[in-house]
């Protein structure tokens, strides 16, 4: 009986401590999916409890159950998953920036008369009209700013190539609920672009969904680009575009970023992350970091008041501002060569 009561003990306490490290992002609350997936293990207790009531084998039911989380908790974060195999799928969306092909008004062309005069009579020739030349000319619409916005649940999130279209969005996943849809609408020089997948309905979401998201911009193009998700991975350089805005919000997740070499705002709203933010040698930057518990590693930098500055800012070619709000995090800014 004495051996029962500690191994009731220790599930409690183990499942303490899971809640826990999920908590602090140590890890994800996905892998409960799994655990939840070896409920049969509970009857298979009962069963041996009751087989051994009384006897001093009945501590083998809340046994399994201990290994059970054991064995559960440990597959997902080995990214083993007990879902179903599912065929991976792709679906690409783009916009192209297209030249379009304008005629000119057709011009109004005035009939040319012929006269002569003699001494009492007067002769007129017919009006003889030149024909129409319509000219074509090539345009491309007027397009000065992209503003660009992803919402998914979970993901890697790749930005770095380059392409000549307006932009280039490609999905990888696994699962229907996670293909991806756009919105698009233009509006005087701005184009607005929305890039989002259906409510996710499964209540909890395996580690080992992992969708793979990439977007190529163009290098000769002004974006705001804004970033929302539950649970994040990005690997972003954006050393060679021209980025306005920047923005992220995830609830947790690693955030690994090249800011431009251009003047920026970029702003990272997180709950518990790894925030790494290499920065160009001719960016000024000046940083704002609302914390909760919070491991700050800045390179060359002042601090003033709640500020953080680098030291060339004054002189640097580009200027750019990070605002950090976040609750238990690792961050880790410094300077590095292109």
């Amino acid at each position: 009986m004495k051996s029962r009561k500690i191994i009731k003990g220790l599930i409690f306490l183990l499942i303490g401590l899971i809640l826990l490290a999920n908590t602090l992002g140590i890890l994800e609350w996905s892998i409960w999916y799994n655990v939840i997936r070896l409920w049969p293990v509970l009857l298979v207790s009962a069963g041996l409890s009751i087989i051994f009531r009384g006897k001093n084998l009945s501590f083998l039911g809340p046994l399994i159950i201990f290994f059970a989380i054991i064995v559960g908790v440990g597959a997902g974060y080995s990214d083993i998953d007990f879902m179903p195999e599912t065929i991976p799928q792709e679906k690409i969306l783009s916009r192209e920036i297209i030249s379009e092909m304008k005629k000119t008004p057709e011009e109004e062309i005035l009939p040319k008369v012929e006269t002569s005069t003699a001494p009492e009579t007067t002769s007129t020739t017919e009006p003889v009209i030149e024909p129409e030349t319509p000219t074509e000319i090539m345009a491309v619409p007027g397009i000065e700013k992209a503003f660009i916005e992803l919402n998914f649940d979970v993901g890697t999130l790749v930005l770095g190539e380059s392409t000549t279209l307006l932009y280039e969005y490609i999905s990888k996943y696994s699962h229907k609920e996670f293909e991806p849809f756009e919105k698009y609408s233009h509006t005087g020089e701005d184009v607005y672009v929305t890039i989002y997948h259906s409510r996710v309905s499964r209540k909890f979401i395996s580690k080992n969904i992992r969708n793979k998201l990439q977007l190529k911009l163009n290098k000769e193009m002004v974006y705001d680009l804004h970033v929302n998700a539950g649970a994040i991975h990005t690997e972003c350089n954006l050393s060679e575009f021209k980025i306005d805005e920047l923005s992220i919000e995830s609830g947790a997740g690693n955030i690994d970023l090249v800011i431009p070499e251009y003047d920026s705002k970029i702003t990272i709203d997180t709950g518990v992350s790894n925030i790494d933010i290499a920065i160009p040698a001719n960016v000024g930057v000046m940083v704002m970091i609302d914390s909760g518990i919070a491991i700050k590693d800045l390179g060359d930098f002042t601090r003033e008041n709640n500020k953080y500055i680098s030291s060339n800012y004054n002189v640097a070619e580009f200027k750019t501002e990070i605002n950090i709000d976040c609750g238990i995090s690792n961050i880790e800014i410094d300077y590095i060569d292109i």
